[in-house]
């Protein structure tokens, strides 16, 4: 049975990549993105709206991606929220940083709409197994 994604929060400030990572996310199944500019906009947001996956930028204006992961896993009401950071940064040392913070996966621009999706869909079929 395919896993249906409910509620991606996009924390992605160029808005041609908002663009097509919403239009890879609704015609994956997603029935609800939401959008922010920066990390404190996605740390608020993540607490309030509880969203299945967050999908994060690490350049960002206000506060970078990897400030953000870590401060939703120091925080008790999102620290189960896979993350997965979806970025130009592409050398290995960014990577290993990014994991190292408690992020599920580490996608790099420009992204496979289909890859995007099914790292997604694999994470939520994972945390569903007992």
């Amino acid at each position: 049975m395919p896993t249906i994604l409910k509620k991606v929060l996009l924390a992605e400030d160029d808005p041609d990549i908002q663009k097509v990572a919403k239009m890879s996310l609704k015609f994956a199944g997603v029935t609800d993105v939401l959008v922010v500019e920066n990390g404190e906009e996605c740390l608020a947001l993540a607490a309030r709206e509880k969203p299945d996956v967050i999908l994060l930028d690490v350049m960002m204006p206000k506060m970078d991606g990897y400030e953000a992961c870590r401060r939703l896993k120091d925080n008790a009401a999102t620290k189960d929220i896979p993350v997965i950071f979806l970025t130009a940064k592409a050398q290995q040392f960014e990577v290993k940083k990014g994991m190292s913070l408690g992020a599920c996966g580490y996608l790099t621009k420009p992204f496979n709409p289909m890859t995007l999706h099914a790292e997604i869909a694999a994470l939520l079929d994972q945390a569903q197994k007992p």
